[in-house]
């Protein structure tokens, strides 16, 4: 059961959460915001159909392609929160896949490397129209592929690197600048990682995490695995969980009948059926929205969400 629950639900009511563009979107995907401001119009309809987090990452507003600078996430942060009020702002930390991939693990990308992507939290907390409530914190070492069947080839492959020591360094940012972590797990192993930085001090609950599903190279998406990677998370504490392709609305039915929160968005996906194509980050939410209400779950709205979350009003 997730915290928050509502006396008109036994499962609480639901966090959804938009992830409007990733760092590595099909850049063929007319539908993707591919610029700042094309960001916020996506981040406002996603937000009046339900969602109360969105997720964003870097665009670069000259050649459309994602570019992991405060400035520009600041060009889609600022007016999202202007234009949504009580929306809780998620910046990732994930970069733009511009690195460590597994030709050159051990370049130095200094954009790209821990303290580069972390850095942009801390740009961008120095002021309240830009400062996010939540940053994604990559809870271990994913690999990240994606594998084209039809041309036989690998369009993305990756390992986005985090030791233990480059974690504790990302906790001590983000604490700094008054910003919650949102672990992402991509494996079990990884919820283990986040309970021993929190042991060791580095971060402190309430925790908040994302079960990552279905990337080639990390857990598959399956109910029986979400189930289990759930049982690991302490019960005190919500999660929330993704899956990309095909996986995200099986995954996300699967959270809402075990009482967790989704996430969809062109991040993880294109489709919004099988077979068709999403035309909006909105047309995915309100997907998400109706099969929570099917199910007797509520949405939460940004107050509740923040209160789920233990996030200041």
């Amino acid at each position: 059961m997730s915290p928050g629950a509502g006396e008109d639900s036994a499962l609480g009511k639901v966090i959804v959460t938009c992830a409007i563009t990733g760092g590595a979107s099909p850049a063929g995907n007319a539908y993707l915001p591919k610029t700042p401001a094309e960001q916020v119009i996506s981040a406002v309809e996603a937000f009046n159909a339900g969602a109360s987090v969105i997720h964003i990452h870097g665009r670069n507003p000259e050649s459309g392609m994602p570019d992991h600078d405060a400035r520009f996430i600041a060009d889609a942060v600022a007016p999202v929160k202007q234009q949504c009020p009580g929306v809780i702002i998620n910046v990732s930390t994930g970069g733009s896949a511009k690195r460590y991939d597994g030709d050159h693990l051990f370049e130095k990308s200094p954009k790209e490397s821990v303290a580069g992507r972390v850095a942009v939290i801390a740009d961008l907390a120095k002021s309240p129209e830009t400062k996010p409530d939540l940053a994604s914190f990559n809870a271990g070492s994913p690999v990240i592929d994606i594998y084209s069947r039809s041309q036989k080839d690998w369009l993305l492959k990756f390992v986005m690197v985090h030791t233990f020591n480059d974690m504790a360094y990302m906790a001590e940012v983000m604490r700094d600048s008054g910003v919650k972590p949102e672990f992402e797990c991509y494996d079990v192993g990884m919820i283990s990682n986040v309970l021993t930085l929190k042991e060791l001090g580095y971060v402190t609950g309430p925790l908040y995490f994302q079960c990552v599903m279905g990337v080639m190279g990390c857990i598959p998406a399956t109910p029986d695995n979400l189930l289990h990677m759930v049982r690991q998370v302490p019960s005190e504490y919500p999660w929330s969980v993704c899956a990309v392709g095909a996986a995200e609305y099986p995954m996300v039915n699967m959270g809402l009948i075990l009482g967790g929160n989704v996430r969809v968005g062109f991040e993880d996906n294109i489709y919004v059926g099988p077979g068709v194509r999403a035309r909006s980050n909105a047309e995915m939410v309100e997907k998400a929205v109706r099969m929570a209400k099917e199910l007797g779950r509520e949405i939460a709205s940004p107050a509740e969400a923040r209160e789920i979350l233990g996030l200041p009003g």
